[in-house]
């Protein structure tokens, strides 16, 4: 059986001993009707791969191994998202970067209704805010042993959610939910969207499953 898209990613991310490799950038708008837009841009970093072969004493052709390790059919990706969620699929591969991008669209009851084990990074909006449950923690991995070098560089690895202003006026607070832990999260006011960054660290160091919140 294929593995899921998107946990293939993930598990990349967290097996490597250079963890910081993952990049995720949402944003999550919506207008006058029901309807939300998002969009999901999720990486991975050709540099770490290539850094860590080097270590290694071998070098390897990235776009090789990406095509081989990591196939990313849109078929694939589009399967994971929960029904009623009509998503469009683009392939990314750089010279710096693989990965995908999702741009989608439900209706706000749609997604504001899902059960809690579908759909890790698709949003649940409601009137009182946003859940992001992310995908499985790497506790378990190297992220959590504690190796600077790699603590380096998952500090430089972040996630990016974006909330448009045109979907709502205010963002009182964000967290993150690392199961026995929260994590406030600074929520920056720009001119057309509210900004939430954070460390993959604090999502891959997770006790269990993490997820966001953003608060209206």
């Amino acid at each position: 059986m294929k593995k899921s898209a998107l946990l293939i990613v993930i598990a990349a991310g967290i097996g490597l001993t250079l963890t910081g490799c993952l990049d995720v950038v949402q944003y999550v708008s919506g207008g006058g009707s029901d309807e939300i837009e998002v969009y999901l841009r999720l990486t991975l970093q050709k540099s770490i791969f290539e850094l860590a072969g080097s270590m290694g004493g071998e070098a390897q052709d990235l776009d090789q191994m990406f095509e081989e390790q990591f196939d990313l059919d849109e078929e694939d990706v589009v399967a994971e998202l929960p029904p009623g969620v009509a998503a469009r699929y683009e392939r990314v591969n750089t010279a710096h970067e693989f990965g995908f991008v999702l741009s989608y669209s439900a209706p706000r009851s749609v997604l504001g209704s899902l059960p809690e084990s579908e759909g890790a990074f698709v949003p649940r909006v409601t009137q009182r805010g946003i859940v992001i449950p992310l995908g499985p923690s790497g506790e378990s991995g190297d992220a959590g042993d504690g190796d600077q070098f790699a603590d380096a560089f998952l500090g430089s690895s972040k996630y990016r959610l974006m909330v448009s202003k045109r979907l709502v006026s205010r963002v009182s607070q964000a967290w993150i939910h690392t199961g026995a832990d929260s994590v406030s999260l600074t929520v920056i006011d720009l001119p057309d969207i509210w900004l939430i960054e954070f460390p993959v660290s604090l999502w891959f160091t997770a006790e269990s499953d993490a997820s966001v919140e953003v608060v209206f």
